[in-house]
């Protein structure tokens, strides 16, 4: 196999293909999960009271029948909602999110003003990163007297 040189035409990798892009997504996208596990929280803690009250009023034989299907219905929700991003197979958030990642990263690698701002807010971050660790690696001086 033939190794790149440098006259080779090697596209570089875009700068908006990196671990700040998918930083970024992840944390957008936590948020959005949970936006959607606290909305299910707000929705599920009435009706569980009032399945309660309905297991209790009019349930017959087995008055937790209302509010193990309401536990039901939360775990079933909070398996779609996938927050941490435990589960990995089909039937999740995961599945609705996926076509809109697909066309953002997409639209950053093929569009040149997002390819421009990208590469620059990339620069700055890194700048930024550089003056940080090398006033971390200074030594420190001591100014305060001794007693």
């Amino acid at each position: 196999m033939k190794e790149p040189t440098a006259t080779d035409d090697v596209e570089a990798p875009s700068p908006l293909e990196n671990s700040r892009l998918q930083l970024l997504w992840d944390v957008l996208l936590f948020q959005f999960k949970l936006v959607a596990d606290g909305l299910r929280d707000v929705l599920l803690s009435p009706i569980s009271l009032i399945s309660a009250l309905i297991g209790l009023l009019a349930g017959g034989d087995q008055p937790d029948r209302y509010f193990r299907q309401v536990l039901r219905l939360g775990r079933r929700s909070e398996i779609w909602i996938n927050l941490f991003g435990h589960r990995k197979h089909s039937g999740t958030s995961d599945d609705l999110i996926a076509p809109i990642k697909d066309k953002v990263f997409a639209e950053a690698k093929s569009n040149p003003w997002m390819h421009k701002v990208g590469s620059d807010l990339n620069r700055k971050l890194d700048d930024v990163n550089s003056s940080m660790s090398a006033r971390s690696d200074e030594p420190k001086s001591d100014k305060s007297e001794p007693l």
